[in-house]
Protein backbone atom coordinates (compact mmCIF):
# COMPACT_ATOMS: atom_id res chain seq x y z
CA UNK A 1 0.00 0.00 0.00
CA UNK A 2 2.91 2.32 0.72
CA UNK A 3 3.97 2.36 -2.91
CA UNK A 4 0.51 3.40 -4.05
CA UNK A 5 0.36 6.33 -1.63
CA UNK A 6 -2.14 7.09 1.09
CA UNK A 7 -4.57 9.38 -0.73
CA UNK A 8 -3.60 12.45 1.30
CA UNK A 9 -3.02 15.84 -0.24
CA UNK A 10 0.76 16.15 -0.12
CA UNK A 11 0.90 19.83 0.86
CA UNK A 12 -1.34 19.19 3.87
CA UNK A 13 1.04 16.83 5.62
CA UNK A 14 4.04 18.20 7.55
CA UNK A 15 6.74 15.58 7.87
CA UNK A 16 9.58 17.42 9.61
CA UNK A 17 9.35 20.46 11.87
CA UNK A 18 11.83 22.28 14.07
CA UNK A 19 11.53 25.43 16.15
CA UNK A 20 14.42 27.60 17.36
CA UNK A 21 16.78 24.69 16.76
CA UNK A 22 20.37 25.15 17.87
CA UNK A 23 22.90 22.60 16.59
CA UNK A 24 26.53 21.87 17.32
CA UNK A 25 28.86 19.85 19.52
CA UNK A 26 29.41 22.43 22.26
CA UNK A 27 29.59 25.88 20.67
CA UNK A 28 26.63 26.37 18.35
CA UNK A 29 27.32 25.91 14.64
CA UNK A 30 23.83 26.97 13.56
CA UNK A 31 21.30 28.72 15.79
CA UNK A 32 17.59 29.62 15.72
CA UNK A 33 16.58 27.31 12.87
CA UNK A 34 12.82 27.20 12.36
CA UNK A 35 11.83 24.99 9.46
CA UNK A 36 9.17 22.61 8.20
CA UNK A 37 9.19 20.03 5.40
CA UNK A 38 5.98 19.05 3.63
CA UNK A 39 5.07 15.81 1.91
CA UNK A 40 6.10 15.91 -1.74
CA UNK A 41 8.74 18.60 -1.20
CA UNK A 42 12.49 18.74 -1.83
CA UNK A 43 14.52 21.31 0.08
CA UNK A 44 18.14 21.94 -0.91
CA UNK A 45 20.56 22.56 1.95
CA UNK A 46 23.49 24.73 0.91
CA UNK A 47 26.45 26.59 2.38
CA UNK A 48 30.22 26.55 2.63
CA UNK A 49 32.13 23.52 3.88
CA UNK A 50 32.20 23.61 7.67
CA UNK A 51 29.10 25.79 7.93
CA UNK A 52 27.14 23.09 9.80
CA UNK A 53 25.09 21.43 7.05
CA UNK A 54 26.01 17.84 7.96
CA UNK A 55 25.52 18.54 11.66
CA UNK A 56 22.09 19.99 10.92
CA UNK A 57 21.11 16.84 9.02
CA UNK A 58 22.37 14.65 11.86
CA UNK A 59 20.32 16.71 14.32
CA UNK A 60 17.20 16.40 12.19
CA UNK A 61 17.36 12.60 12.53
CA UNK A 62 18.56 12.41 16.14
CA UNK A 63 22.18 11.30 15.63
CA UNK A 64 23.33 14.55 17.22
CA UNK A 65 21.11 15.91 20.02
CA UNK A 66 20.10 19.56 19.66
CA UNK A 67 21.71 22.17 21.89
CA UNK A 68 18.34 23.90 22.01
CA UNK A 69 14.90 23.76 20.46
CA UNK A 70 13.19 20.60 19.26
CA UNK A 71 12.57 18.41 16.23
CA UNK A 72 9.24 16.77 15.33
CA UNK A 73 8.80 14.08 12.72
CA UNK A 74 5.26 13.32 11.54
CA UNK A 75 3.93 15.39 14.43
CA UNK A 76 5.84 13.53 17.18
CA UNK A 77 8.85 14.85 19.07
CA UNK A 78 11.92 12.91 17.94
CA UNK A 79 13.07 12.37 21.51
CA UNK A 80 9.92 10.34 22.26
CA UNK A 81 10.96 7.59 19.81
CA UNK A 82 13.59 4.91 20.26
CA UNK A 83 16.08 4.18 17.46
CA UNK A 84 13.90 1.55 15.79
CA UNK A 85 10.85 3.82 15.81
CA UNK A 86 12.88 6.69 14.37
CA UNK A 87 14.09 4.41 11.59
CA UNK A 88 10.48 3.87 10.54
CA UNK A 89 10.13 7.56 9.71
CA UNK A 90 13.46 9.23 8.93
CA UNK A 91 16.80 8.22 7.41
CA UNK A 92 20.10 9.94 6.70
CA UNK A 93 22.03 8.77 3.63
CA UNK A 94 25.73 9.63 3.44
CA UNK A 95 27.50 8.73 0.21
CA UNK A 96 30.94 8.91 1.86
CA UNK A 97 30.29 5.81 4.01
CA UNK A 98 32.68 2.96 3.22
CA UNK A 99 31.09 0.09 1.32
CA UNK A 100 30.91 -3.36 3.00
CA UNK A 101 33.63 -5.46 1.36
CA UNK A 102 31.63 -8.57 0.41
CA UNK A 103 28.00 -7.52 0.67
CA UNK A 104 25.99 -7.68 -2.55
CA UNK A 105 23.68 -4.93 -3.75
CA UNK A 106 20.57 -6.93 -2.85
CA UNK A 107 21.90 -7.76 0.62
CA UNK A 108 22.67 -4.09 1.25
CA UNK A 109 19.26 -2.87 0.05
CA UNK A 110 17.66 -5.54 2.28
CA UNK A 111 19.18 -3.77 5.30
CA UNK A 112 16.45 -1.19 4.81
CA UNK A 113 13.98 -3.71 6.18
CA UNK A 114 15.91 -4.20 9.45
CA UNK A 115 13.77 -1.73 11.46
CA UNK A 116 10.75 -3.92 10.74
CA UNK A 117 12.37 -7.29 11.52
CA UNK A 118 11.92 -9.26 14.73
CA UNK A 119 14.53 -10.55 17.13
CA UNK A 120 15.77 -13.08 14.55
CA UNK A 121 15.99 -10.45 11.80
CA UNK A 122 13.59 -12.45 9.65
CA UNK A 123 12.35 -11.26 6.24
CA UNK A 124 8.81 -11.77 4.98
CA UNK A 125 7.51 -12.10 1.44
CA UNK A 126 6.35 -8.49 1.75
CA UNK A 127 9.87 -7.40 2.76
CA UNK A 128 11.34 -9.14 -0.28
CA UNK A 129 8.80 -7.45 -2.53
CA UNK A 130 9.61 -4.01 -1.12
CA UNK A 131 13.34 -4.62 -1.59
CA UNK A 132 12.76 -5.68 -5.20
CA UNK A 133 10.53 -2.67 -5.90
CA UNK A 134 13.10 -0.32 -4.37
CA UNK A 135 15.86 -1.74 -6.55
CA UNK A 136 13.68 -1.35 -9.64
CA UNK A 137 12.79 2.22 -8.72
CA UNK A 138 16.45 3.23 -8.44
CA UNK A 139 17.46 1.11 -11.47
CA UNK A 140 19.91 -1.17 -9.65
CA UNK A 141 18.19 -4.56 -10.06
CA UNK A 142 20.36 -5.44 -13.08
CA UNK A 143 23.42 -5.72 -10.84
CA UNK A 144 21.69 -6.95 -7.67
CA UNK A 145 24.15 -9.84 -7.21
CA UNK A 146 27.32 -7.79 -7.62
CA UNK A 147 29.42 -6.81 -4.58
CA UNK A 148 28.68 -3.26 -3.55
CA UNK A 149 32.40 -2.47 -3.23
CA UNK A 150 32.92 -3.13 -6.97
CA UNK A 151 30.39 -0.57 -8.19
CA UNK A 152 31.09 2.84 -9.64
CA UNK A 153 30.32 5.93 -7.55
CA UNK A 154 27.13 6.57 -9.52
CA UNK A 155 25.90 3.00 -9.16
CA UNK A 156 26.71 2.96 -5.45
CA UNK A 157 24.83 6.24 -4.91
CA UNK A 158 21.69 4.68 -6.37
CA UNK A 159 22.11 1.59 -4.17
CA UNK A 160 22.36 3.74 -1.03
CA UNK A 161 19.15 5.49 -2.05
CA UNK A 162 17.44 2.16 -2.76
CA UNK A 163 18.30 0.98 0.75
CA UNK A 164 16.71 4.12 2.22
CA UNK A 165 13.62 3.75 0.01
CA UNK A 166 13.24 0.13 1.17
CA UNK A 167 13.21 1.48 4.72
CA UNK A 168 9.90 3.20 3.83
CA UNK A 169 10.70 6.42 5.64
CA UNK A 170 8.68 9.61 5.44
CA UNK A 171 11.73 11.89 5.51
CA UNK A 172 14.91 11.27 3.55
CA UNK A 173 18.01 13.30 4.41
CA UNK A 174 20.81 13.21 1.82
CA UNK A 175 24.33 14.47 2.51
CA UNK A 176 25.88 15.54 -0.82
CA UNK A 177 24.56 12.62 -2.91
CA UNK A 178 26.11 13.96 -6.13
CA UNK A 179 29.53 14.77 -4.67
CA UNK A 180 31.23 12.04 -6.72
CA UNK A 181 29.00 12.10 -9.80
CA UNK A 182 29.50 13.66 -13.22
CA UNK A 183 26.95 16.07 -14.67
CA UNK A 184 24.70 13.56 -16.51
CA UNK A 185 24.54 11.22 -13.51
CA UNK A 186 23.93 14.14 -11.15
CA UNK A 187 20.97 15.26 -13.22
CA UNK A 188 19.63 11.71 -13.34
CA UNK A 189 19.96 11.49 -9.56
CA UNK A 190 17.98 14.68 -8.98
CA UNK A 191 15.30 13.53 -11.41
CA UNK A 192 15.02 10.34 -9.33
CA UNK A 193 14.61 12.44 -6.19
CA UNK A 194 11.85 14.40 -7.87
CA UNK A 195 10.12 11.15 -8.79
CA UNK A 196 10.42 9.87 -5.21
CA UNK A 197 8.72 12.82 -3.54
CA UNK A 198 6.01 13.07 -6.16
CA UNK A 199 5.08 9.39 -6.13
CA UNK A 200 6.00 8.04 -2.67
CA UNK A 201 4.52 10.65 -0.29
CA UNK A 202 7.96 11.54 1.03
CA UNK A 203 9.89 14.68 1.81
CA UNK A 204 13.60 15.15 1.07
CA UNK A 205 16.29 17.48 2.40
CA UNK A 206 19.36 17.26 0.18
CA UNK A 207 22.72 18.87 0.88
CA UNK A 208 24.40 19.99 -2.32
CA UNK A 209 26.92 22.51 -3.61
CA UNK A 210 25.19 22.80 -6.99
CA UNK A 211 23.13 25.96 -7.35
CA UNK A 212 21.89 24.75 -10.76
CA UNK A 213 20.37 21.54 -9.37
CA UNK A 214 18.96 23.34 -6.34
CA UNK A 215 17.15 25.85 -8.55
CA UNK A 216 16.02 23.30 -11.15
CA UNK A 217 14.85 20.38 -9.02
CA UNK A 218 14.10 21.67 -5.53
CA UNK A 219 11.08 23.49 -4.15
CA UNK A 220 12.90 25.57 -1.56
CA UNK A 221 16.50 26.35 -0.68
CA UNK A 222 17.96 26.65 2.82
CA UNK A 223 21.37 28.32 3.06
CA UNK A 224 23.48 28.01 6.20
CA UNK A 225 25.90 30.91 6.53
CA UNK A 226 27.65 32.45 9.53
CA UNK A 227 25.60 30.47 12.03
CA UNK A 228 22.20 31.29 10.60
CA UNK A 229 19.84 29.56 8.20
CA UNK A 230 17.86 31.42 5.56
CA UNK A 231 15.09 29.78 3.52
CA UNK A 232 13.32 30.89 0.36
CA UNK A 233 11.41 29.34 -2.55
CA UNK A 234 13.92 28.10 -5.13
CA UNK A 235 12.60 30.54 -7.74
CA UNK A 236 13.20 33.50 -5.38
CA UNK A 237 16.45 32.43 -3.70
CA UNK A 238 18.80 34.26 -6.05
CA UNK A 239 16.83 37.52 -5.92
CA UNK A 240 16.69 37.34 -2.11
CA UNK A 241 20.48 37.07 -1.90
CA UNK A 242 20.73 33.50 -0.64
CA UNK A 243 23.64 32.80 -3.00
CA UNK A 244 25.70 35.85 -2.11
CA UNK A 245 28.04 33.64 -0.03
CA UNK A 246 28.98 31.69 -3.18
CA UNK A 247 29.84 34.82 -5.17
CA UNK A 248 32.03 36.57 -2.64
Amino acid sequence: AWFQGEGIAMSEKLLLECENLCVGYGPALVDEVSFSLSCGEIVALMGENGSGKSTLLKTFCGIVPPLGGNVRVCGESLENWNLRERAHHIALVRMSVESPARMTVQEFVSLGRSPYSGMLDSRSVEDDAIVQKSMELLDVESFAKRPLAELSDGERSRVYLAEAVAQQVDVLLLDEPNAFLDIPRSRALFRMLRNLVENRNMGIVVSTHSIEYAESYCDRIMVVNKGRARIAPAKNARAEGLFDWAEA
